[in-house]
């Protein structure tokens, strides 16, 4: 931290953030259970009826044009598997290393376990806060936050809990940041 700086909130996360992760590996172990059935002696779509109707009419052309061996299809399978089972696994780290602070003259998002990555946003320099909340996120009081700098420079903080209290919160800090600052009025008077 910077000298004179005060920590003034750590803002909290919905556990809900770790939703999209966890879909991301349910799909992963799907995949892996459809994998070790199609390495099986019986792949598993050889119970479907729609398949054995298909081989029954076109017997032929299946076997000539579409003879896929199963192995195959299973390691297919497999490797689309580990893409979800490794995107899960980095949604979940990089969710639950994000930590997101408030200070007396700055706003910070920082992420990341091997390498730290820090998003920052001195409250001089920034001009306004906006929400983003859908439906599940008004019944559960969480959303999106949009901290908005000077130019294109913007700090989003994604699953903020207590969503409307940290936001008021932020507003006054910038206000009462945006009115120690000498403007051209405050000059000319003295």
């Amino acid at each position: 931290m910077l000298t004179n700086e005060k920590l003034v909130l750590r803002i909290g996360r919905n556990p809900l953030y770790l939703l999209r992760g966890s879909v991301d590996l349910l799909i992963a172990l799907w995949l892996y259970t459809l994998y070790r059935s199609a390495i099986s002696t019986i792949p598993f779509w050889d119970d479907w009826q729609l398949v054995e109707l298909y081989r029954s009419m076109m017997n032929e052309l299946f076997d000539q044009v579409f003879a896929v061996p199963a192995q195959w299809t299973g390691y297919l399978l497999l490797l689309i598997g580990l893409y979800f089972l490794f995107h899960g696994v980095r949604r979940y780290i990089l969710q639950l290393s994000t930590r997101y602070t408030l200070t007396n003259v700055r706003i910070m998002s920082k992420s990341g376990v091997l390498g730290v990555s820090t998003h920052e946003l001195l409250l001089r320099s920034a001009d306004g806060v906006s929400l983003q909340q859908s439906l599940l996120g008004r019944l559960l009081g969480y959303g999106t936050l949009k901290i908005a700098g000077r130019g294109s420079h913007e700090l989003i903080m994604h699953s903020v809990s207590r969503v409307i209290e940290v936001k008021e919160m932020i507003e006054k800090r910038l206000l009462a940041q945006s009115s120690q600052i000498p403007t051209l009025e405050n000059s000319a008077d003295s």
